[in-house]
């Protein structure tokens, strides 16, 4: 069993009273009231409510004054800093993932995980403690095939991935390097291939997410 104050929030009803009635059975978890996730009423929840843990997805109704994505795991961060953040998310973009564990979150579970995957993942957070963020299986799945995407690359394609997202064009990576811009040019569109990226914006946030500049 693990008794600790949980509040959960999910833009979808039914998923929310799932996890509600789930989590009450299976662990005795004390389920305390929802999150309303804009900042003017989470300011003032957390004056009223003590989570040691919060499972939220990263999405939020259609009122445009509610917080949504990486920005609703920053709020719930300044305001809960004790508690315990458990992502629990329908998306499976790798750069989406990889910021929210930059964002400090505990763990991460995919909708499309075993529901007993929530339960572990509390249990893995509050037991056993990790230091890093602790991943489901279907998360931790999708993070290590763009880790294997990531090895396919040479040197010269980091170094041209690298020096392109700092800003420098084909033609003078090409001159830096002494070589074609034809050959700079494949070497990019080869590396983009390889990681999945389909436009220059993708690209920079790739880099970006994955320090590589």
């Amino acid at each position: 069993m693990l008794q600790i104050n949980l509040a959960i929030s999910d833009k979808y009803p039914a998923v929310h009273c799932f996890l509600c009635h789930y989590l009450k059975q299976e662990l005795g978890c004390h389920i305390i009231a929802d999150i309303v996730l804009n900042e003017e009423q989470l300011l003032r929840q957390a004056d009223r409510m003590q989570p040691d843990a919060i499972i939220t997805d990263l999405s939020s109704y259609s009122d445009s004054g509610q917080l949504y994505g990486v920005a609703k795991i920053r709020a719930i961060k300044q305001r809960f800093p004790r508690a315990k953040i458990i992502l629990y998310t329908e998306f499976n973009n790798v750069p989406i993932l990889k910021k929210a564990v930059n964002y400090g979150v505990d763990a991460i579970v995919s909708k499309y995980d075993a529901v007993s995957e929530i339960k572990k993942a509390l249990c893995e957070v509050f037991v056993k403690k990790h230091s890093a963020t602790w991943l489901s299986k279907q998360v931790k799945s999708i993070i290590e095939s763009d880790i294997e995407k990531s090895r396919r690359l040479t040197a010269k394609e980091w170094e041209i991935i690298q020096l392109y997202s700092m800003g420098f064009s084909l033609s003078s990576i090409a001159k830096k390097q002494n070589r074609a811009v034809s050959t700079v040019a494949t070497q990019k569109y080869n590396a983009m291939k390889k990681l999945n990226v389909n436009s220059n914006s993708e690209l920079i946030q790739y880099a970006c997410i994955n320090n590589i500049i």
